[in-house]
């Protein structure tokens, strides 16, 4: 069998969410949602096949049919849980491809993986990562500045990850 021409294939989009949970969430448990949640709202008329590409326990990437956008965040705005534990779906952004989904609205921590433990090092600042909400993440130092009694330290991903437009500070980080 042939492959259809480029010109005859629908062309697809693709959707980058932040999944908030109490628990741990699994790519299985989250596509049953987005299905169940599509299928509840609009039927199963087809519409727009969601696929999920990719999902690192917090964000991911949602493959869909053009012309249903309005439809896959409307049922994406209903998904109250996800593997039995609440969550929240908050969609990012949207775009023509994987790449741009990806460096437009997935932030990419400078995280190192030392034993079981996160770490940041960056210049001037190392520590171990205590919680990382959203874009916000919270490290304990390892040696304290001189007349700083402070526990926790608190970063961006903007930070970290330095040359984006909306941050504060210099463009290659802290």
């Amino acid at each position: 069998m042939r492959s259809r021409l480029p010109v005859l294939r629908e062309r697809r989009r693709y959707l980058a969410f932040e999944l908030e949970s109490e628990g741990q969430a699994d790519s299985r448990g989250i596509m049953q949602e987005v299905h169940l949640a599509y299928s509840s709202l609009f039927g199963d008329t087809g519409g727009a096949r969601p696929r999920l590409i990719s999902f690192d326990g917090q964000f991911g990437i949602i493959r869909f049919q053009n012309g249903y956008l309005e439809e896959l965040r409307a049922a994406m705005a209903t998904i109250t849980s996800v593997c039995n534990e609440r969550a929240a779906v908050r969609v990012r952004g949207v775009s023509g491809t994987i790449k741009a989904a990806t460096e437009k609205y997935i932030p990419q921590r400078a995280l190192i993986l030392a034993g079981d433990r996160r770490r940041v090092e960056l210049e001037g600042i190392s520590g171990s990562v205590v919680r990382i909400r959203g874009c916000e993440i919270d490290i304990s130092p390892e040696d304290r500045a001189d007349g700083l009694d402070t526990r926790y330290l608190g970063l961006t991903c903007f930070d970290i990850e330095g040359g984006c437009n909306g941050a504060d500070g210099p463009s290659n980080g802290i």
